[in-house]
């Protein structure tokens, strides 16, 4: 709008302020410096015609983001397409789409199972195909009398070591007199589904189903002439990490009568193992161990209790890792155990008599309506009612697997899985 000429406010001169010269004094304010600043007009077009516009470089206005127009007082250039940040605000996250997401944690979580897969199945890791032999100690013939429990073991020692190993009479073996009845003295080999005798063994395969409890359960009640039809194999007949087959393929290979899982020993760091008479690891773990003597005898020790170098110098045949034991040094049922597992669960276990009669126990679990497993307490239980004087939990779970006849016997969770080891008797010298 056009000025009052008597208006104080109005400035000296209608000379627009880019047209003023560099270092005069701004109209009205001489206080100010010399430079002019915008605001320091009245509020006013400062166009008042088309015509007066300053004429200005395009390409500046255009990198501003105006369009051959210069902005009017007061105002910003436009923002631009990107929201501005400013440096105290936090940086937005980008929004990856929800499928992007899963694939990425798919592909995660099938690498990181292919590495485990790798080195905990398929490179071995200190294989061994043999052990360091171990002394043998002669035995003589055991009596049918029992001995007193040893300090330190959990049964009785009834070999006794000797210079000689006198011949045996009739069946001959370190059993052969003692279980007499026990086998064919002709070497003929009776079987049935459920029991094999020949002049070596004798087995008998029985099933118990408890409706009432949801459980069933299997053993094979075990006879030996001698102490070499008892006995240990490992997958591929080597011992390491990644040597796994299924334990009906390992019984097979050995021309096992029976078999039951063993206590998985490639799996783990330590565990004493002997094997057949043959050392493959001495290292300790904190498990409760069983030793099987060549008398025939069994004892059960905890890591403290137990001394490596005694064992051997006594003549340890086979040894297992895995536990716990299920009996106490008096033969008496347990409450507490060395094991985390002692819910109901599928179960692996072995017993002792006396030497040259054992007993294997594989118990199904998991399976509702058919069986639900047995807890470590039940367990003791069962062993001490069955007449056992030591008892030993192997690996169990979907390792639980028990064969007769090269077949499998019980009904495996989920199918059951490869393992490293296993435990059989056989009729083969």
């Amino acid at each position: 709008m056009p000025y009052d000429e008597n208006d104080p406010r109005k400035p000296a001169s209608h000379v627009p302020f880019w047209e003023e010269p560099e270092n005069d004094q701004p109209h009205g304010n001489p206080s100010r410096n010399a430079t002019p600043r915008r605001n320091a007009y009245p509020t006013r077009d400062p166009y008042p015609s088309r015509d007066e516009r300053p004429v200005r470089d395009e390409h500046a206005y255009r990198s501003q983001g105006y369009n051959n127009r210069p902005p009017a007082r007061g105002t910003r250039p436009p923002a631009s397409s990107a929201p501005r940040r400013r440096n105290s605000e936090p940086p937005r996250p980008v929004n990856t789409p929800i499928w992007k997401l899963v694939v990425m944690d798919a592909v995660i979580l099938a690498v990181s199972l292919v590495v485990f897969a790798l080195f905990h199945h398929v490179l071995p890791s200190g294989s061994k195909t043999s052990g360091r032999v171990l002394p043998t100690v002669t035995m003589t013939a055991p009596s049918a009398q029992s001995s007193t429990t040893p300090a330190g073991g959990s049964a009785p020692d009834t070999g006794s070591t000797d210079t000689t190993t006198p011949a045996a009479a009739g069946l001959g073996g370190l059993f052969g007199d003692k279980f007499a009845d026990k086998f064919n003295a002709d070497g003929t080999v009776d079987k049935t589904d459920t029991t094999y005798k020949s002049g070596n063994i004798n087995l008998t395969l029985n099933k118990v189903e408890d409706k009432e409890k949801d459980l069933t359960y299997y053993t094979i009640d075990v006879y030996i002439r001698d102490l070499k039809y008892f006995k240990t194999a490992f997958a591929n007949d080597t011992f390491g990490r990644g040597n796994t087959d299924e334990t009906v393929n390992i019984a097979n290979a050995h021309n096992a009568v029976a078999a039951i899982s063993g206590d998985y020993c490639a799996n783990h760091a330590s565990g004493l193992v002997i094997r057949n008479g043959e050392l493959f690891r001495e290292e300790l773990s904190d498990q409760d161990v069983l030793v099987m003597f060549q008398d025939g005898s069994m004892e059960t020790y905890s890591r403290r209790d137990l001394d490596v170098e005694a064992v051997i110098a006594r003549g340890a045949y086979q040894s297992w890792a895995f536990g716990p034991m299920l009996l106490d040094a008096n033969g008496q049922p347990m409450t507490e155990f060395n094991s985390n597992v002692n819910r109901a669960n599928p179960r692996s276990a072995i017993g002792y008599y006396e030497p040259g009669h054992y007993v294997f126990l594989l118990v199904d679990g998991r399976q509702p309506g058919y069986s639900s497993g047995l807890t470590m307490q039940e367990m003791s239980q069962l062993f001490y009612d069955m007449g056992c004087k030591v008892a030993y939990n192997l690996d169990g779970g979907q390792s639980a697997v028990m064969t007769y006849d090269g077949k499998v016997a019980n009904k495996p969770y989920n199918g059951g899985r490869s393992i490293s080891d296993i435990i059989y008797i056989t009729d083969e010298d």
